[in-house]
């Protein structure tokens, strides 16, 4: 049956539909060439990581590799966003923020502690529950793929964030070095602009303006 066959049927809408979206080719390039270079770091952060646990028999990391793997999944599962910021701020700190963090590498020297142990996992858990809280809504750039408010979400409004801190500050601690250190400090400030490119966007659906009136902090409880 011809394409233009089908047509006569359809309406005003549908064909409208069926149009590539402007600039369509571009962004589905620019969404596989995200693809391929996160995966292409995260292999090498983690193959850094498995080499040193193989000589030092010290699984250090263990609970960034955790989230980063979650995020890398669900980056490749999410949905298509209602609306994405197309400002070159919000790139930029996405680039750095998720991909700051696979520059980490494991250190010899100090750290290794306990605390510092149980600092990562449980900031990588809070990270881990709050992405899987998002599911299919997970996205990179900001953009609104539909909005959540329950479990960590009633806490904070960008929990996985307050889970990467406190994660990123366990492996530093554990794997204490000045690379590691401007690594985290770059990252961190990279997720700070992201949040209020994220909010920018997300606020102009009501759902979420009556959800930041319920939820007053972004990222830590009772101080911002």
């Amino acid at each position: 049956m011809s394409r233009r066959f089908l047509k006569r049927g359809l309406t005003g809408a549908d064909r409208e539909a069926m149009r590539e979206p402007r600039g369509g080719s571009l962004l589905l390039l620019r969404d596989w060439a995200f693809r391929i270079s996160l995966a292409t770091i995260w292999f090498s952060f983690a193959q850094a990581h498995i080499m040193r646990w193989h000589e030092t028999g010290e699984a250090r990391g263990v609970g960034a590799i955790a989230v980063e793997t979650v995020v890398a999944v669900l980056f490749l599962t999410r949905r298509a966003p209602i609306e994405t910021s197309d400002r070159f701020v919000a790139w930029a700190a996405t680039i750095v923020g998720t991909f700051g963090p696979l520059l980490l590498r494991p250190t010899s020297d100090g750290g290794g502690s306990e605390a510092a142990l149980v600092l990562q996992l449980a900031g990588a858990s809070f990270s881990v529950l709050s992405l899987f809280a998002i599911g299919r809504s997970f996205g990179l750039v900001a953009a609104n793929r539909g909005i959540r408010t329950r479990g960590p979400y009633g806490l904070v409004r960008h929990p996985v964030y307050l889970g990467y801190l406190v994660t990123n500050t366990g492996y530093v601690l554990e794997n204490p070095s000045l690379r590691n250190l401007a690594v985290i400090a770059g990252a961190t400030l990279a997720q700070l602009v992201r949040i209020s490119c994220e909010e920018d966007v997300l606020s102009r659906d009501a759902v979420y303006s009556r959800y930041r009136a319920r939820v007053r902090f972004r990222l830590i409880p009772y101080l911002y």
